[in-house]
């Protein structure tokens, strides 16, 4: 299961936050008091009022709710005085894997596709009404508890607010130590002996400190052993936040509380580093992750993040610009004047976070020059399948792959790139304008030869990208687009895909034009799934005429060599 959407308005700063997109990993940007902290608040409240009304603990509700939510403050003040629409409103889109489709089928009794939505409202009494506004069905309304339930056990929230003590890492330890312990529910000797109990839940500490080691190393290189000890005599039934207390060796063998404000904000996000929800998905909300530590630690906690997010959804935000995803620039979320959208490019997010162009949020330290955005989206998919080295510099924004806008531009761009002392490739389309460019750029000495790398396709005298592409992965976009087949004739031969596609177009009485070239490759480009969901590359590529990718793999990876 996946947070898929989420909306917010009426809640503290935020008028209105519509239908923002949320991926495995999204970064929330924007200058401060514009919103972002209140945005991760209310996914905060809307997760944990869906928690709430599934438990179905009506008595309790509102002192509960209260402890995250209180209208007189969260309300925006500036409406209270109002007569009417007088609610917070959140609201969630959830969607199912296809196994849980079965299974919700199964539990609830209710048919429908792989989306629920809930609509959480609260008012002046603090009380959440809970809506499953699916259309076509009034079941799901009627079996809102029920559905609430099935989500809630499926996928969690996990909120850390920026100013992290050493009672938020040990919460975060907490919830990490109860999954632990839930295993030990069936075993007799917990129910036989309370002693038993008490070693069984050490070894159990004892587990997770291990555990704990490695992610923090990532960041305490001195670090010698970290020991949870429990602070409670055998016979209490179980570990609550104040029963342990976590001692880290790192050089000096010191209990948390007596840390530094770096140190317990590293613990707290190392605990969830490799942390995986036992029953399903999680969703992990950080505010300012960069907060109280030094830059060396930052650009190590950028890797910490991405691994998170291969096992959680996670959502960050940040004034810093290392942690921006610079190619997936839609994964941004603009907050500004108590709004929210989607970044539409790299500019956009450095006016927002104040950054210039020296600064170097828009070249990093080593890029990939492609022609088109088409190639810069798929080649971000595709690179990762091919090297793991490279899916860990995308990752973590050391390398970048940028689109010149046309092979014209090369020239222009690799000067710039060498004045900024990048280093950097380029993959050029194999064809006239290609060649030419590479030429100019050679000529003018911003590019060397063994920089350059061709889309050579064997049998084809001129190609590009798309030529190594099945044409499985695209025959059924180009005909609901633009209700063109090209299982024909005319699609066969040796000219290169564009041209080829240019006479398929046409014999089909459709037109043909730059603009809708270019939208077709962005279709097909945005369609080829993302790498961690590619089970086979050779569904997806042509063997024969992908030779050119192990080529551009093998400079780029020489690249990051040099680092």
């Amino acid at each position: 299961m996946k947070l898929v959407e989420f909306s917010v308005s009426n809640y503290r700063s935020i008028t209105t936050a519509h239908k923002i997109k949320l991926k495995n990993l999204t970064v929330l940007v924007g200058k401060n008091n514009e919103g972002k902290s209140n945005l991760l608040r209310a996914l905060n409240v809307a997760m944990s009022a869906v928690v709430v009304h599934s438990r179905q603990r009506i008595a309790r509700t509102g002192l509960y709710t209260r402890k995250i939510y209180n209208w007189e403050q969260d309300f925006p003040i500036q409406y209270q005085q109002r007569k009417n629409g007088l609610e917070s409103i959140f609201k969630l889109n959830f969607r199912l894997e296809n196994e849980e489709l079965g299974q919700f089928h199964s539990q609830l009794g209710i048919r429908g596709n792989e989306d629920i939505p809930i609509s959480v409202k609260i008012g002046r009494d603090n009380l959440p009404k809970i809506e499953v506004p699916k259309r076509g069905s009034s079941s799901y309304n009627r079996k809102s508890r029920e559905i609430t339930e099935f989500i809630s056990t499926r996928i969690a929230i996990n909120y850390i607010q920026a100013v992290r003590t050493e009672t938020m890492a040990l919460n975060a330890l907490r919830d990490a130590i109860k999954g632990e312990l839930s295993l030990l529910r069936d075993n007799k000797e917990y129910v036989k002996a309370q002693r038993v109990v008490y070693d069984l839940q050490q070894e159990a500490l004892n587990r997770i400190s291990q555990q704990l080691i490695e992610p923090l190393n990532v960041f305490l290189p001195n670090l010698k052993s970290v020991e949870i000890r429990q602070l409670i005599d055998y016979d209490l039934p179980y570990v609550t936040s104040r029963d342990f207390d976590v001692i880290v060796d790192d050089g000096l063998a010191t209990s948390i509380r007596n840390k530094g404000d770096g140190i317990k904000s590293l613990i707290t996000l190392a605990i969830l580093k490799d942390r995986r929800n036992i029953d399903g998905a999680s969703v992990v909300a950080i505010e300012e992750p960069e907060s109280h530590l030094h830059s060396g630690a930052i650009h190590a906690l950028v890797d910490v993040i991405h691994k998170m997010s291969e096992n959680n959804q996670v959502i960050i935000s940040t004034h810093n610009p290392l942690f921006v995803q610079q190619n997936q620039v839609n994964s941004n979320i603009i907050v500004e004047a108590g709004t929210a959208h989607p970044a539409k490019s790299i500019s956009e997010i450095r006016e927002i976070l104040g950054v210039l162009p020296s600064d170097n949020l828009r070249n990093a330290r080593y890029v990939l020059l492609v022609e088109g955005e088409d190639d810069k989206i798929s080649l971000s998919k595709i690179l990762p399948v091919y090297s793991e080295k490279i899916k860990a510099f995308l990752s973590n924004n050391q390398l970048v792959i940028k689109s010149l806008g046309g092979a014209s531009n090369l020239t222009h761009d690799a000067a710039d790139l060498k004045n900024c002392m990048c280093k950097f490739v380029a993959l050029l389309d194999n064809d006239k304008a290609g060649q030419e460019a590479a030429k100019r750029a050679m000529d003018k000495g911003v590019i060397l030869e063994n920089q350059i790398k061709y889309t050579i396709c064997n049998g084809s005298p001129e190609s590009e990208f798309e030529d190594c592409l099945k044409p499985s992965t695209y025959i059924n976009i180009i005909f609901e687009k633009f209700g063109v087949k090209i299982d024909v004739p005319e699609f066969k031969g040796s000219q290169k895909w564009s041209d080829r596609l240019k006479k398929v177009f046409l014999s089909q009485g459709s037109r043909w034009s730059e603009t809708i070239e270019s939208k077709l490759k962005y279709e097909i480009a945005i369609s080829i799934p993302d790498s961690h969901e590619i089970q086979n590359i050779d569904d997806i590529i042509i063997e024969q005429k992908s030779s050119f990718i192990m080529g551009l793999v093998s400079i780029i990876e020489a690249m990051l060599d040099e680092s």
